[in-house]
């Protein structure tokens, strides 16, 4: 066993390769995890209700532009191919028509700025949440021009290897954010009190502080040699359009999955605050939790693509397996954690409740925990799969798998139960788990057959 263990460790496509590459993106992601964790943590210290209305608030604003988010991500999957067919010349004008999928995402970002409004009043929650709500999400759908800038310019340092950069310029982020969190939510350091309208302001000014040091790395010389970054800035209509075959489906799936997450929280709304915040909580746990291996997911995309591109289908089924048995390790002992130690994780959001909201909220948080640690379990699994088969090029197949599963599986019972049967939060939950489960399973069934290995995003 130790020998196995240790030869995989060493071996091509073994842990040890992985994890030179995902570290960095682990970070990454875990960063911002923990910047989200933290900001509504300070808004539950500000305002119980600020953290029941920032979530939904977020999601909203998220599932009408999703899809140019995930449209811009795919860049790393084109580019992990091209640099392992050695085309290294043609990644700097891919990174570009990432960038100009700004001009698509403007025809949905300043129509929901102008009515985001009435668009919380057609929603229907808590008047008390609804003026939150509107002013976090009019703020936070600025981010979205600048976040395809970064998620494009991730994708090319990802792509080529250079994950450090995108470590750091999200530890940038950050801890900017963290900080311009503390000072504005609660008027410190000389800084207005601004509550969530803070919050919001200091996610913009982090990440566009993050994102200008990813361009100033991106355009430095040896880049604009070797990979054109600055001379290939040009809209190219076919590659532009190459872009949109493989990558639009991506777009979707995220569109879709987050308009389901989004029905998900506003049809828990409707059972009552207690509900919606104990979810909120446990949300926040759960994004903790996930987003760690989220940045393995994306290592395994691009160590597939770049296997791919240099076609080596055996290697890029390896490093699937190899990934898959890391996050299964780190899920198994969080989940353990989850449920042995519910407190560690609840604490940080206490500070700011009174005694009777205390008691309506926390005992649903813990059941919610356990739910969490079972649906980690799948989804270890499931995200390297669903990796795997991006980083091939099978994203139709993803984005279907995703849709569906999410919206048949999560939503349409969530929503039964809350019109038929007034709502009931560890039902709605177990349905989440449900989700979990199948979207594993399709993804196993998926990955088990050859389909996937021969296809190709490269011209």
């Amino acid at each position: 066993m130790f020998h196995a263990l240790k030869s995989r460790w060493h071996s091509p496509s073994g842990y040890k390769e992985i994890l030179v590459l995902a570290i960095p993106l682990i970070v990454t992601t875990s960063a911002g995890s923990l910047q989200s964790f933290i900001d509504r943590v300070f808004l539950s210290w500000f305002d119980s209700n600020a953290l029941a209305a920032t979530v939904p608030a977020a999601m909203v604003s998220m599932s009408f532009t999703a899809v140019f988010l995930g449209l811009a991500s795919y860049i790393g999957v084109f580019v992990a191919q091209y640099y392992g067919a050695r085309e290294h010349a043609r990644i700097g004008a891919l990174v570009w028509q990432g960038f100009y999928t700004i001009g698509l995402s403007l025809l949905v970002v300043v129509p929901i700025y102008i009515y985001i409004v009435p668009l919380f009043e057609l929603i229907g929650h808590d008047p008390i949440l609804q003026v939150m709500e509107a002013n976090y999400a009019r703020i936070i759908i600025l981010t979205i021009p600048i976040a395809i800038i970064s998620a494009s310019l991730s994708g090319f340092f990802s792509g080529i290897g250079r994950t450090s950069v995108v470590m750091w310029s999200n530890l940038l982020i950050t801890l900017l954010n963290i900080a311009l969190d503390y000072g504005l939510i609660f008027g410190h350091w000389g800084l207005p009190r601004m509550g969530v309208a803070g919050a919001a302001w200091a996610t913009v000014i982090a990440l566009s502080a993050g994102t200008f040091t990813q361009l100033w790395v991106f355009f430095i010389p040896s880049h604009r040699k070797v990979y054109n970054s600055l001379s290939d800035w040009r809209f190219d209509g076919p590659l532009f359009r190459r872009l949109l075959r493989f990558g639009l489906p991506v777009g979707l799936q995220a569109q879709m999955q987050m308009l389901a997450w989004t029905l998900f929280v506003l049809l828990i709304g409707k059972i009552g605050i207690a509900a919606l915040t104990a979810h909120s909580i446990a949300m926040n746990v759960f994004m903790l939790m996930v987003m760690p291996v989220m940045g393995m997911s994306i290592a395994v995309s691009v160590l597939v693509g770049q296997r791919l591109g240099a076609g080596d289908t055996g290697s890029a089924e390896r490093v699937t397996y190899s990934a898959i048995h890391l996050s299964l390790l780190f899920f198994v002992v969080a989940g353990l954690m989850l449920v042995t130690q519910p407190n560690w994780f609840i604490a940080p959001f206490v500070q700011g409740m009174t005694p009777e909201v205390y008691a309506s909220t926390i005992p649903l948080v813990k059941d919610l925990l356990t739910v969490v640690a079972m649906f980690c379990v799948f989804e270890a699994a499931s995200m390297m799969m669903a990796g795997a088969l991006k980083g091939a090029g099978d994203t139709h197949f993803v984005a279907w798998a995703g849709i569906l599963c999410s919206w048949l599986v999560l939503v349409l019972p969530t929503a039964l139960l809350a019109y038929f049967w007034h709502g009931n939060l560890l039902w709605s939950w177990l349905f989440f788990l449900l989700s979990g489960f199948t979207m594993c399973l399709v993804h196993w069934l998926r990955f088990r057959t050859a389909k996937w290995k021969l296809l190709r995003v490269t011209a």
